[in-house]
């Protein structure tokens, strides 16, 4: 096989009962409901029931709690063939997005477009693969991918780069064609320009889901104040400039991020007086405006996600009630509030529950006006809502 390792295929049994949740399209076995079976970080393996027979093809990992990925439901052997399809499919329901004003998307999200653990994302010309972990890694032959898309005519691709997580000491590597801008590489989003550091910056070098709910924060922005908290490298802040807003503010704990996000806002000839860039804990900023009881027009929390995995979720739970609580201090009365969170662990129920708990204990009620999640680039499998990860909310605030 070209496009992904099939080499000795491996036997592996349910413990229990989960061929309901397979036929309806849920792509995850976890390894409570599995036997223990010696095999390779990314094997190609046979699922069975207990009874022995096969329900799905995918691949395995034994050092992780996602123990397996389903590639196929039933006794269908995954081929390159069905690869292509599903790389074509992915292009295809997603090209439309690409015109004069908008240079970047999501091309690959996983499992919401069949192909489980592989991510690219494009910037204008520059395509950025990741694999989702060691058993990702193992199985999907990368290169192969690379050469796919550097094949194709519909996305103009000039670079395939893979992307490792930024802890590794090897970030990453040039998979196919030339790239001569990956640490100040320039895209465009709605017409509004960014430049990143591919190599160094998180995830593929951009958060390309927020990318509707910064084009609608522009929408809203007219002559506000405007405090984007865990600001990065300032995309809220940017699109609140060239919405209008009169004053913008930046906070974020990485002297990286916030140099780019004053680099973004003069690459949009938005008036340097206009924006602040703060380097600083955002958990601290609030502290401090708060005992100066300083006040804004709209105020954005979009922490990082504090629930990494389930275990995480009660200790979450009270991080994000705690820095929205403290965040609805700083709004203005009849201002406006945007709390969000990129944690799949915690479902937009629960999420509209801590934010509804953050407004008690702030003392303000809140009347909703937005529930936002993710953009169309980024589908997730019906049967799957853990990748429904994305919550934006929008709400006026009231003192009493």
């Amino acid at each position: 096989m070209k496009y992904f390792s099939a080499e000795k295929p491996q036997r592996l049994k349910l413990i229990r009962d989960l061929s309901k949740h397979l036929k309806r399209g849920n792509p995850w076995i976890f390894s409570d409901a599995v036997e223990k079976i010696k095999a390779p970080e990314g094997a190609y393996t046979i699922l069975q029931s207990h009874k022995g027979e096969v329900l799905a093809h995918g691949y395995y990992s034994p050092n992780i709690n996602l123990a397996f990925r389903v590639l196929n439901i039933g006794d269908k052997k995954f081929n390159d063939h069905e690869v292509e399809e599903r790389l074509k499919r992915a292009i295809d329901n997603k090209k439309h997005l690409l015109n004069v004003e908008n240079k970047c998307l999501r091309v690959l999200n996983g499992e919401g477009d069949e192909l489980p653990g592989v991510v690219a994302d494009y910037y204008a010309g520059v395509l950025v693969l990741k694999l989702d972990g060691t058993a990702a890694e193992a199985f999907w032959n990368k290169e192969a991918i690379a050469d796919f898309f550097m094949a194709q005519t519909i996305l103009p691709i000039s670079c395939v780069y893979f992307k490792r997580k930024n802890k590794e000491e090897e970030k990453g590597l040039i998979l196919a064609g030339e790239c001569e801008t990956l640490t100040n590489h320039e895209f465009l989003e709605h017409g509004v320009k960014f430049r990143t550091n591919i190599i160094d910056a998180a995830k593929t070098g951009f958060f390309l889901d927020q990318r509707e709910n910064r084009n609608f924060i522009r929408s809203i922005s007219k002559d506000k104040t405007l405090l984007n908290l865990f600001g990065y490298t300032g995309g809220f802040s940017v699109y609140a400039g060239l919405g209008g807003a009169s004053r913008v503010t930046t906070v974020d704990i990485a002297p990286h991020a916030i140099k780019a996000s004053e680099i973004n806002w003069e690459i949009n000839l938005l008036p340097h007086e206009n924006h602040v860039g703060i380097c600083t804990d955002a958990f601290e900023f609030v502290k401090e405006a708060q005992s100066k009881k300083q006040l804004w027009d709209i105020v954005i929390t979009d922490p990082p996600s504090f629930a990494p995995n389930q275990k995480a979720v009660e200790t979450a739970k009270e991080a994000y009630t705690k820095i929205f609580a403290d965040s609805l201090r700083l709004v203005k009365d009849k201002g406006y509030f945007v709390a969000s969170s990129c944690s799949g662990h915690i479902s937009f129920d629960l999420f509209l529950d801590l934010v509804q708990e953050a407004l008690s204990r702030s003392k303000k009620r809140g009347k909703v006006l937005l529930v936002k999640g993710q953009p169309e680039d980024h589908p997730f499998p019906m049967a799957l809502p853990e990748m429904r990860y994305l919550k934006f909310v929008y709400l006026q605030v009231f003192k009493d």
